[in-house]
């Protein structure tokens, strides 16, 4: 698929996202709703539209429902502010042909987008994304046609009933035995969703768990931090979680897919790896506690996760896949291998059929059941895993140089004699393997415009990070 981002915008199968007032507005949303119903909208079945917190959420529902009834969509079913899961779990729900989830995810507030699901709930496929993409580019644009309105058409409202089944759904997943364990264990968690949309969701169902909560961020719309998780945006939370004795914290993005963990200064997991709980644990975890009594299973990951998860798994007899960044390539290979769980450790996202999509909420209640059904602090599971260690950073690349600047140091490695695994043709991930357990990786991005990632892992500290400064060097000989 060839990916545009021009200026601030990016259109890729991880969503349409750009700054809005800019590249993102109502019109361009209209265009999206439009081609959408051309290609795959059915005018008898319900549409489910939810959105994240954004205040600019509210402007691009409205033109994308008014196009859905222009388009001569019969009901349109509205989640309102919701996290992503949450969405997608309607469109099982109400039995929809699909649906819209307007959200920049990660991305700061000024941002926004949007992201297409199919009938199963979960995103389009790469392929259907890129006919959509073309749709939407061409220069006839489509126009509507009027005499479709349906004079029988309806909005429904269903925010309450849908965070309700979705809850339900959760506890379902972990079980009774599970919920009662977990209510015993007498839990107190930390939870900052940072004014995003887990606030409608956290405070209710860890209340029907008996998990002991304190939100902090937790008035709707009001972002007090980066949105994105991690070690810098997480700070305030690390005094707070250890001085007044937390199990953990956990830090949410803006649609709650993804999850980051803040622990106890006092653990010694905190004293030796840090006092945030990298992505690459936290699916660690949620694989453990999913996989605790299989056999057998297959664990797909984006080609940039840790082998902390090949190594924790093994001992279930699983075996581990890897694919292309994306949480549809993942999704994808998941369907074909019939597994129970999957995910991207290198962003923390955790997937869990048949939501298919990355969920930080689920996966919070899974690392609970997990203690609980273990009696053992977190620190206790954390200190037996094997150590892995990633560092990252981002470099500026113009778009047009980035693929033959992957090439260059595609061929640099190869004359070297390394072992090299690639994914996803010449716009996907190049992984450069030092040893079993070590790699330098590279790859545009596809959700932040002219931006290359460059990512080390491997179990030794000292060698991830000169990995991580040869990554740079190369990178920066090439690009010249």
């Amino acid at each position: 698929m060839k990916y545009a981002a021009k200026n601030d915008l990016v259109e890729s199968f991880s969503g349409i996202r750009g700054i809005y007032g800019k590249s993102i507005n109502e019109e361009f949303a209209r265009q999206y709703a439009w081609s959408y119903c051309q290609l795959f909208g059915d005018r008898n079945l319900p549409l489910i539209i939810g959105s994240d917190s954004r205040s600019s959420g509210h402007f691009l529902k409205r033109s994308m429902i008014k196009t859905f009834q222009d388009w001569g969509v019969k009901k349109i079913i509205d989640v309102g502010v919701v996290p992503i899961q949450v969405c997608e779990y309607a469109v099982l729900k109400f039995k929809a042909q699909g649906g819209v989830y307007i959200s920049a995810s990660h991305n700061e507030p000024d941002y926004n987008g949007w992201k297409f699901l199919k009938k199963d709930g979960a995103l389009l496929y790469p392929g259907q994304v890129e006919r959509l993409v073309n749709l939407v580019h061409q220069k006839q644009k489509n126009k509507p046609d009027l005499s479709l309105r349906r004079s029988d058409f309806k909005i429904i409202k269903k925010q309450r009933e849908t965070v309700d089944g979705y809850i339900s759904f959760v506890f379902k997943k972990i079980g009774p035995k599970s919920q009662k364990k977990i209510k015993k264990s007498k839990f107190k968690i930390l939870f900052d969703p940072n004014g995003g949309s887990a606030v409608v969701v956290l405070e209710k169902l860890f209340k029907k768990l008996g998990v002991k909560t304190e939100i902090v961020n937790g008035k709707l719309g009001k972002f007090h931090r980066l949105i994105e998780p991690n070690v810098e945006s997480l700070r305030p939370l690390v005094e707070k979680v250890s001085k007044q004795e937390f199990a953990f914290g956990c830090g949410f993005d803006c649609d709650a897919d993804r999850v980051e963990l803040v622990i106890p200064s006092g653990y010694k997991f905190a004293k030796e790896i840090g006092l945030i709980v990298s992505g690459q644990y936290v699916l660690a975890l949620a694989c453990e506690s999913i996989l605790a009594g299989t056999k057998g299973q297959t664990v797909v990951t984006n080609d940039v996760t840790s082998y902390l998860i090949r190594d924790v798994i093994k001992k279930y007899g699983a075996r581990l896949k890897e694919v292309e960044v994306g949480e549809m390539n993942v999704i994808q290979e998941m369907e074909k291998q019939k597994s129970i769980i999957g995910g991207e450790g290198s962003n923390g996202g955790v997937i869990i059929p048949p939501i298919k999509c990355r969920d930080g909420i689920m996966t919070v209640v899974l690392i609970l059941k997990m203690l609980a059904d273990w009696n053992k602090r977190l620190d206790d599971v954390l200190m037996n895993y094997p150590r892995y260690y990633s560092r990252r950073t981002k470099v500026a690349c113009p778009v047009s140089l980035a693929s033959a600047v992957k090439k260059k140091i595609e061929r640099y490695f190869k004359k070297r004699g390394f072992k090299i695994k690639k994914t996803g043709g010449i716009t996907g991930g190049l992984k450069i393997m030092f040893d079993e357990n070590s790699y330098i990786w590279f790859r545009s991005s596809k959700t932040e415009a002219g931006v290359f990632r460059i990512i080390a892992d491997g179990d030794d500290y000292e060698k991830v990070k000169n990995l991580l400064k040869e990554g740079i060097k190369i990178f920066n000989k090439f690009k010249k």
